[in-house]
């Protein structure tokens, strides 16, 4: 993604800078958080599963599940509760 801006509704990502804005405010997320809602956005067109959130976030490293919980959580409080849909056993 480089240096591009990414730009979904309200919602504005800065790749390069690691920003994050709402609705003209910025929006705090730690390394991990940012990366998951990075691989979300750049893949926003299609479902995407848990493994390969894991793969894209956590490269080469054996991770436990609870960890993507995690930083989905997180990302839902920031962003609001619908901004992450889950599809019960597909991803």
């Amino acid at each position: 993604m480089g240096s591009a801006t990414l730009q979904l509704e309200a919602l504005e990502i800065h790749a390069a800078q690691r920003q994050v804005w709402l609705a003209g405010r910025s929006i705090a997320l730690g390394a991990r958080a940012f990366d998951v809602l990075l691989a979300l956005a750049g893949r926003r067109d299609r479902l995407v599963s848990k493994n390969e959130l894991l793969d894209l976030v956590w490269p080469g490293q054996v991770v436990e599940e609870n960890n993507l919980t995690v930083q989905i959580s997180t990302l839902r409080k920031a962003l609001g509760s619908e901004a992450i849909t889950t599809v019960t056993g597909r991803g």
